[in-house]
Protein backbone atom coordinates (compact mmCIF):
# COMPACT_ATOMS: atom_id res chain seq x y z
CA UNK A 1 0.00 0.00 0.00
CA UNK A 2 2.61 2.19 0.63
CA UNK A 3 4.05 1.98 -2.78
CA UNK A 4 0.91 2.53 -4.57
CA UNK A 5 0.11 5.63 -2.76
CA UNK A 6 3.78 6.92 -3.39
CA UNK A 7 2.88 6.39 -7.16
CA UNK A 8 -0.59 7.08 -7.55
CA UNK A 9 -1.32 9.46 -10.49
CA UNK A 10 2.29 9.65 -11.29
CA UNK A 11 4.78 9.02 -13.75
CA UNK A 12 6.84 6.19 -12.45
CA UNK A 13 9.98 4.17 -13.11
CA UNK A 14 10.30 0.43 -11.09
CA UNK A 15 13.17 -1.67 -11.16
CA UNK A 16 12.68 -5.08 -11.07
CA UNK A 17 9.72 -5.00 -12.14
CA UNK A 18 9.49 -8.75 -13.28
CA UNK A 19 9.59 -10.48 -10.00
CA UNK A 20 12.40 -12.67 -11.06
CA UNK A 21 12.61 -15.67 -10.35
CA UNK A 22 9.57 -16.12 -8.96
CA UNK A 23 6.13 -14.74 -11.16
CA UNK A 24 2.82 -14.53 -10.11
CA UNK A 25 0.20 -11.98 -11.80
CA UNK A 26 -1.80 -12.22 -8.92
CA UNK A 27 1.14 -10.73 -6.61
CA UNK A 28 3.04 -8.61 -8.82
CA UNK A 29 4.03 -5.12 -7.27
CA UNK A 30 4.35 -3.74 -11.06
CA UNK A 31 0.74 -5.55 -12.08
CA UNK A 32 -0.62 -3.55 -9.03
CA UNK A 33 0.72 -0.53 -9.62
CA UNK A 34 -0.36 -0.53 -13.28
CA UNK A 35 -3.73 0.40 -12.13
CA UNK A 36 -2.99 3.27 -10.14
CA UNK A 37 -0.08 5.11 -11.67
CA UNK A 38 -0.36 7.59 -14.50
CA UNK A 39 2.37 6.08 -16.58
CA UNK A 40 4.32 3.04 -15.36
CA UNK A 41 7.79 2.10 -16.96
CA UNK A 42 9.34 -0.86 -15.77
CA UNK A 43 13.60 -1.98 -15.70
CA UNK A 44 14.61 -5.68 -15.55
CA UNK A 45 17.63 -7.67 -16.75
CA UNK A 46 15.25 -10.12 -17.11
CA UNK A 47 14.78 -9.99 -20.52
CA UNK A 48 12.09 -13.25 -20.55
CA UNK A 49 10.43 -12.04 -17.62
CA UNK A 50 9.75 -8.70 -19.30
CA UNK A 51 8.06 -10.57 -22.54
CA UNK A 52 6.12 -12.63 -19.84
CA UNK A 53 5.02 -9.08 -18.02
CA UNK A 54 4.27 -7.31 -21.23
CA UNK A 55 1.21 -9.56 -21.14
CA UNK A 56 -0.36 -7.62 -18.65
CA UNK A 57 1.19 -4.61 -18.76
CA UNK A 58 1.49 -1.92 -22.12
CA UNK A 59 3.84 -0.08 -21.46
CA UNK A 60 7.78 0.47 -22.00
CA UNK A 61 10.10 -1.47 -20.34
CA UNK A 62 13.74 -1.49 -20.16
CA UNK A 63 16.81 -3.02 -19.83
CA UNK A 64 19.80 -0.86 -20.16
CA UNK A 65 19.83 2.36 -18.32
CA UNK A 66 20.95 4.38 -22.08
CA UNK A 67 17.12 3.04 -23.18
CA UNK A 68 16.01 5.42 -20.11
CA UNK A 69 17.59 9.20 -20.99
CA UNK A 70 15.07 11.25 -22.37
CA UNK A 71 12.75 10.12 -19.78
CA UNK A 72 11.54 12.33 -16.79
CA UNK A 73 9.47 10.66 -13.84
CA UNK A 74 7.84 12.04 -10.74
CA UNK A 75 9.17 8.50 -8.94
CA UNK A 76 12.23 6.17 -9.07
CA UNK A 77 11.24 2.88 -7.22
CA UNK A 78 13.81 0.24 -6.54
CA UNK A 79 12.07 -2.27 -3.97
CA UNK A 80 13.61 -4.89 -2.89
CA UNK A 81 16.02 -5.27 -5.80
CA UNK A 82 19.67 -3.86 -4.84
CA UNK A 83 20.40 -7.22 -2.66
CA UNK A 84 19.62 -8.89 -6.23
CA UNK A 85 22.61 -6.66 -8.25
CA UNK A 86 25.92 -8.04 -8.98
CA UNK A 87 27.82 -4.52 -8.85
CA UNK A 88 25.79 -2.38 -6.40
CA UNK A 89 28.84 0.25 -7.44
CA UNK A 90 27.37 0.48 -11.27
CA UNK A 91 23.74 -0.02 -10.73
CA UNK A 92 23.90 3.00 -8.47
CA UNK A 93 26.02 5.16 -10.81
CA UNK A 94 22.96 3.85 -13.66
CA UNK A 95 20.36 5.15 -11.22
CA UNK A 96 22.23 8.21 -10.62
CA UNK A 97 21.29 9.06 -14.76
CA UNK A 98 17.96 8.67 -14.24
CA UNK A 99 16.07 12.17 -14.26
CA UNK A 100 12.99 11.52 -11.31
CA UNK A 101 11.85 13.83 -8.32
CA UNK A 102 12.29 11.09 -5.58
CA UNK A 103 13.87 7.94 -5.66
CA UNK A 104 12.60 5.22 -3.07
CA UNK A 105 15.49 2.35 -2.62
CA UNK A 106 14.20 -0.43 -0.14
CA UNK A 107 15.97 -3.46 0.50
CA UNK A 108 15.80 -6.48 3.27
CA UNK A 109 16.37 -5.49 6.97
CA UNK A 110 19.07 -8.12 8.25
CA UNK A 111 18.24 -6.88 11.69
CA UNK A 112 14.54 -7.15 10.96
CA UNK A 113 13.20 -9.62 14.07
CA UNK A 114 11.67 -11.44 11.96
CA UNK A 115 15.03 -12.19 9.72
CA UNK A 116 17.22 -13.05 12.51
CA UNK A 117 14.10 -15.60 14.32
CA UNK A 118 14.99 -17.81 11.13
CA UNK A 119 18.58 -18.27 11.86
CA UNK A 120 20.10 -20.81 13.88
CA UNK A 121 22.81 -20.53 16.38
CA UNK A 122 24.28 -23.85 17.32
CA UNK A 123 27.86 -24.25 19.54
CA UNK A 124 29.73 -24.67 16.25
CA UNK A 125 27.97 -23.50 13.76
CA UNK A 126 25.61 -20.61 12.41
CA UNK A 127 22.67 -21.32 9.75
CA UNK A 128 21.88 -18.06 7.82
CA UNK A 129 18.39 -18.57 6.25
CA UNK A 130 18.75 -15.98 2.98
CA UNK A 131 16.75 -15.55 -0.26
CA UNK A 132 19.20 -17.90 -2.75
CA UNK A 133 19.59 -15.24 -4.83
CA UNK A 134 20.38 -12.52 -3.14
CA UNK A 135 24.00 -11.32 -2.91
CA UNK A 136 24.06 -9.38 0.29
CA UNK A 137 22.39 -7.91 3.48
CA UNK A 138 21.40 -4.36 4.30
CA UNK A 139 21.56 -3.17 7.55
CA UNK A 140 20.01 1.09 7.61
CA UNK A 141 23.03 2.20 7.65
CA UNK A 142 24.32 0.40 5.05
CA UNK A 143 21.82 1.00 2.69
CA UNK A 144 21.97 4.64 2.78
CA UNK A 145 25.72 4.76 2.48
CA UNK A 146 25.77 2.69 -0.25
CA UNK A 147 23.68 5.01 -1.88
CA UNK A 148 25.64 8.06 -1.13
CA UNK A 149 28.65 6.59 -1.62
CA UNK A 150 28.18 5.39 -5.39
CA UNK A 151 25.57 7.43 -7.14
CA UNK A 152 24.57 11.25 -6.87
CA UNK A 153 21.79 10.54 -4.54
CA UNK A 154 21.20 12.07 -0.95
CA UNK A 155 18.74 9.78 1.32
CA UNK A 156 16.38 12.45 3.19
CA UNK A 157 14.79 9.54 4.95
CA UNK A 158 15.25 6.26 6.07
CA UNK A 159 11.85 4.44 7.51
CA UNK A 160 11.11 0.35 7.91
CA UNK A 161 8.45 -1.32 6.49
CA UNK A 162 6.43 -4.45 6.49
CA UNK A 163 6.62 -4.77 10.50
CA UNK A 164 10.70 -3.99 9.82
CA UNK A 165 11.43 -6.39 7.71
CA UNK A 166 11.98 -3.85 5.16
CA UNK A 167 14.08 -0.81 4.79
CA UNK A 168 13.06 2.47 2.77
CA UNK A 169 15.59 5.21 1.64
CA UNK A 170 13.54 8.24 0.32
CA UNK A 171 16.54 9.77 -1.62
CA UNK A 172 17.14 12.77 -4.54
CA UNK A 173 19.75 14.07 -6.70
CA UNK A 174 21.70 16.27 -5.23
Amino acid sequence: SYFEELCYNKTVIHFGCTDWPIFDPNNNLHIKLSKCAKVLHGFDIDKEGIENLKKYVNQDFFSDFSEISDYEYDVCLVPETIEHVDNVKMFLQGLSTIKAKIFIITAPNCFSKEHLSRNFYGDDYFIEVVHPDHNCWYSPYTLKNQIEKYSSLKVDNIKLLEEDKMICCEARKI
